[in-house]
């Protein structure tokens, strides 16, 4: 694993195209299958190198993870540090607005890198990797975030640990930012284990689920194991439709904007006519989701075509799980450091505050990885090499032992 680079860890939000990885002849077409889906030739380039991943899918990936951490920054660190206005009430609409967008378009992106492996099965053994790999990094993360609240006595830190109680639960049953990369990680486990399934019957499953998860009472709405019910769906459409996502980036743009914004609107305006809790409500608010991503990927094959914002928001996608892993020590620090609140007063910093704090967390956060690289904590962000290679070449005990 050493000496690949970070936007090709074999980890969940770093995902990348595979190439080169031999399973046999059906494997190796669905290999070739997807990856000309997922990929182009810059320039018209037919010399035979390697395609090039289109552009668009790091930056999607790169805006979704900037609005994750715009919203915790706003939630954590500029609501409790500003008097209420317009001001503040606008950034909490703006950020609240990208809801359908953020995490289902990185659950569907996340679905779609993945998709050849996981509809080859237990087979292909990037599956198994995949899953180790990230709850790797998850167990070693989670024991960084038990620390950090063993360490801090300020009990208003945002997914905090309470107790040990807490903290052992959460090997099993996530409830800090860290769900995600073990909702991806069971995401892998299921759908691999479901290969054999029609993908129609496994997607209608998954939707009914998503649809059922906003049946329970509005105290526990915000429940992260709620989140990893929902959103399975979009990581399943990710792995199971990825032609037709990718279609969306292409040919007819303007004509797939306004079908798509149209979709989008119709779907959100239906939503709001909804309650919190019925079975009309979660259906709704699906049907507004998967029309946020259609609309989404067009939006970002558009900007993509923008060389100066799609070189920025490219790069940041390719550094997605550094940055989502990272936003919370960082947010942290905000939280603790006296000069914060004082900054605020400055009206330049309280107005713009939710920008500023982002690009602070997503810098300092981008820093401290490329300085963990360079030192044995790169292990904090993937595994050994030598339990990976026992794991893809079938040296281990138990069911991977040839």
């Amino acid at each position: 694993m050493e000496g690949i680079r970070p936007d090709e860890m074999p980890v969940p939000l770093t995902a990348e195209i595979p190439r080169g990885f031999q399973q046999g002849h059906h494997a190796r077409g669905r290999s070739l299958e997807t990856t000309s889906i997922l990929s182009t030739t810059a320039h018209g380039r037919t010399d035979g190198r390697p395609r090039e991943r289109a552009l668009w899918l790091d930056v999607a990936r790169g805006a979704c993870v900037i609005a994750v951490v715009m919203l915790h920054v706003r939630i954590f660190v500029y609501d409790p540090l500003t008097p209420p206005t317009a001001g503040t009430r606008a950034w909490r609409e703006f950020t609240e607005f990208f809801g359908p967008f953020r995490l289902p378009l990185l659950f569907t992106i996340s679905g779609l890198l993945v998709s050849e492996r996981v509809r080859n099965g237990w087979g292909d053994r990037r599956n198994a990797l995949r899953v180790a790999s990230s709850y790797w990094i998850y167990v070693v993360w989670l024991c960084v975030f038990g620390a950090m609240s063993a360490a801090v006595a300020v009990s208003t830190m945002p997914f905090q640990m309470a107790s040990l109680h807490d903290f052992l639960r959460q090997f099993a049953l996530p409830d800090t930012t860290l769900w995600f990369v073990f909702a991806l990680a069971l995401y892998v486990v299921v759908l691999t284990s479901l290969q054999r399934l029609p993908w129609f019957v496994v997607l209608g499953l998954f939707a009914a689920l998503a649809v059922a998860s906003g049946l329970v009472p509005a105290s526990h709405a915000e429940e992260q194991w709620l989140h990893i019910i929902y959103f399975s769906v979009f990581f399943a459409a990710g792995v199971y439709l990825p032609k037709l996502f990718v279609w969306f980036s292409r040919g007819r743009i303007p004509v797939k904007l306004l079908g798509t914004l149209g979709a989008f609107v119709a779907f959100q305006l239906l939503w709001q006519l909804t309650e919190q809790g019925e079975v009309f409500e979660t259906s709704a608010r699906l049907l507004r989701d998967t029309a946020a991503v259609a609309l989404a990927i067009v939006v970002c094959a558009i900007v993509s075509r923008i060389p100066a914002v799609a070189q920025v928001l490219a790069r940041v996608g390719r550094r997605t799980l550094p940055i989502y892993i990272l936003q919370l020590p960082v947010i942290w620090a905000l939280c603790l450091l006296p000069v914060v609140p004082a900054l605020f007063e400055i009206p330049l910093v309280r107005y713009l505050g939710p920008v500023l704090g982002t690009m602070v967390v997503v810098g300092v956060s981008l820093l401290v990885f490329r300085l963990m690289e360079r030192t044995h904590l790169r292990y904090m962000f993937r595994m050994p090499r030598r339990f990976s290679d026992r794991i893809v070449h079938g040296r281990a005990t138990g069911i991977l032992e040839r």
